[in-house]
């Protein structure tokens, strides 16, 4: 197995930054787990995407917009791009979990740990330090905005994705 482990290097310097990409990391080790049969608790790969997918779709909503908060309270002149960016991860993890839900075998585990190491890669490692030093100039500002979007809730997230869509009653 060739689980990601997280390095100084990684670091934008805002520590809940940082601990939103962690997350990712945690969610790239759990796939990279998944490729046993069974995993710890019992559960088979398709429980794990299942579950790294929903978490996935809440986590990707939350961590930009609290990313976004904090490049806008340092006033990062790229932000409209790196938004733009966001907006392109966050509709390929959309189409990910929606190809999942219509056929759960039509996603190989490995497609799925090539997209998380692609983002972490990609995203986190190019084009998340573009900002650092512009976060790093205001450790104040980005530390209040960070603060102020709150953190993410985990059970939250798990509960609204196992719960199905009611329709409108009225």
């Amino acid at each position: 197995m060739s689980y990601v482990r997280w390095t100084p290097a990684m670091s934008v310097g805002e520590p809940r930054l940082d601990r939103d990409h962690r997350v990712l990391i945690g969610l790239i080790n759990r796939v990279e787990s998944a490729r046993d049969t069974t995993v710890a608790g019992g559960g088979t790969r398709h429980d794990v995407l299942a579950d790294v997918l929903a978490t996935l779709i809440a986590y990707t909503v939350f961590h930009f917009g609290r990313e976004e908060q904090v490049m806008a309270a340092c006033g990062y002149p790229d932000l409209d791009v790196h938004r733009d960016e966001h907006e392109a991860l966050t509709a390929e993890v959309r189409a990910l979990a929606e190809r999942f839900a219509a056929d759960p075998l039509a996603i190989p585990l490995d497609d799925v740990l090539a997209f998380l190491r692609d983002w972490l890669s990609h995203h986190i490692l190019l084009q998340d330090m573009a900002y650092r030093d512009v976060v790093n100039r205001q450790p104040e500002a980005a530390a209040a905005a960070a603060a102020a979007y709150g953190d993410f809730d985990f059970a939250a997230a798990a509960l609204a994705a196992s719960e199905p869509e009611l329709e409108d009653a009225s």
